[in-house]
């Protein structure tokens, strides 16, 4: 049994890894001396074991220094829920649970969107506002130069002048976090693998994610499906999570608008937060799918399964991609769904499993693919059966926890890191 401080996202932070640090925590709780550590203004405590300590981030330093913690395990994530992160890693290395390869954007915002950069963008005439603004850009300048020597200038005047999100996807800038890690864990051999590429001297495991289908009745099905207004015979497509344009909902909607040409009785259902209801409203009404379409929003954890049954076939695209394993499409494939996916590189699925929708073509590819699920119930069943066999041998709960205990033994035996030529800020963290 170890000694562990479990720091996260917790539910109900409005982010996936809150939801799989609980599943986590319920795993590891049985079998170590578990503290979690956070820094949001309330948490669930309905959702995470019985008898769990919850402690603010702030405190993790003082409670390590009183009573050390065998291992510190740091979930993170290209969001602002783990902006907390930055100022413990350096200072109590640990294992590193990276979500996405991609950090850029998060850790970006870190420093151009703090106060005083932003300040200084509205004027930037202003050498009071262009001084205080200073060192948060002096930091930001610092850590692309340590991660990208040759192109920093660039990088950073290209940033500071807003030409948009996708130059952080080629500049991922994890190395620092990695770094300062004693092991890196990952969910695909992808990450792992560019982890090592970009790092070399680093460890990084892979961990299997937990995922279990829970037990839905058909007749809760039925009466929910009833309750969103979808008929029996209605063929549903689902779409699941933060309804962002990275989710591609522009590309579902038009395809299950030219695919209900040939089968009316099509609908698109989609459950998740939506960042602007109206603005979702008025652009699948111009797309022409407004009056087939239900927009469920964020639903309760505890009925999600349900949702996800209620769809006949589920569509999980993603572009651009942080590499991430998605803990909704895993969930998906869990619940028996037949699922059409971005056909990406990083994606660990057996072709029998899921069906692919070529980037290059997304739009006609997915089109495609709903003609044929919709013509073929049988060959829905198969993909839907081959999906849950699937996640029950790869992403199984016990496999999880076995791999979590082995990567925190291992992180537990390895050394802090050694001291390097780091950017100011963070060698200061070191202490």
């Amino acid at each position: 049994m170890s000694r562990i401080a479990f720091v996260s996202p917790l539910p109900p932070a409005p982010t996936g890894i809150a939801d799989y640090s609980a599943d986590v925590l319920a795993l590891l709780a049985p079998g170590h001396d578990v503290d979690a550590f956070h820094d949001q203004a309330e948490v669930d405590a309905a959702r995470l074991p019985s008898g769990l300590a919850v402690y603010r981030a702030a405190t993790l330093a003082d409670r390590h220094r009183e009573r050390r913690y065998d291992v510190i395990v740091y979930q993170m994530g290209n969001g602002p829920e783990h902006d907390f992160l930055y100022g413990l890693l350096a200072r109590l290395p640990g294992l590193l649970v990276l979500h996405d390869l991609v950090l850029h954007h998060a850790r970006a915002r870190m420093f151009l969107d703090s106060p005083a950069a932003r300040a200084y963008a509205q004027d930037p005439a202003d050498r009071a506002r262009r001084d205080a603004a200073r060192p948060a850009l002096e930091a930001y300048r610092a850590e692309l130069a340590y991660s990208y020597p040759g192109q920093a200038a660039r990088l950073f005047e290209a940033q500071l002048g807003s030409v948009g999100t996708l130059l952080p996807y080629a500049y991922p800038l994890f190395r620092l976090p990695v770094e300062a890690s004693r092991l890196t864990a990952v969910h695909n051999e992808f990450m792992a693998a560019a982890v090592r590429a970009e790092v070399p001297a680093a460890e990084a495991v892979r961990v299997a994610m937990p995922v279990a289908a829970p037990s839905v009745p058909s007749a809760d099905v039925a009466a929910l499906r009833a309750r969103l207004g979808l008929a029996p015979d209605d063929l549903v497509v689902g779409s699941f999570g933060l309804l962002t344009p990275e989710k591609r909902i522009d590309t579902v909607a038009r395809a299950v608008a030219r695919a209900a040409v040939h089968v009316p009785r099509l609908r698109l259902l989609l459950v998740g937060p939506v960042p602007d209801r109206g603005a979702l409203s008025r652009r699948l009404a111009e797309l022409g799918v407004g009056g087939r379409t239900v927009v469920a929003g964020r639903v309760p954890f505890g009925e999600l399964a349900a949702h996800m049954e209620a769809a006949d076939v589920a569509v999980h695209l993603r572009y651009p991609t942080a590499r991430e394993t998605s803990a909704a499409l895993l969930r998906l494939l869990a619940q028996g769904r037949p699922v059409i996916a971005s056909d990406l590189e990083h994606l660990d699925l057996p072709d029998e499993t899921v069906m692919r929708a070529d980037p290059m073509d997304e739009e006609g590819a997915l089109t495609r693919a709903l003609l044929s699920l919709a013509e073929r119930p049988q060959a829905r069943a198969r993909l839907g059966e081959n999906a849950r066999t699937f996640v029950r041998a790869h992403h199984a709960p016990a496999r999880c926890r076995a791999d979590y205990d082995a990567a925190i033994a291992q992180a537990g035996a390895r050394p802090d890191p050694p001291a390097r030529p780091w950017p100011a800020h963070w060698a200061a963290t070191r202490g």
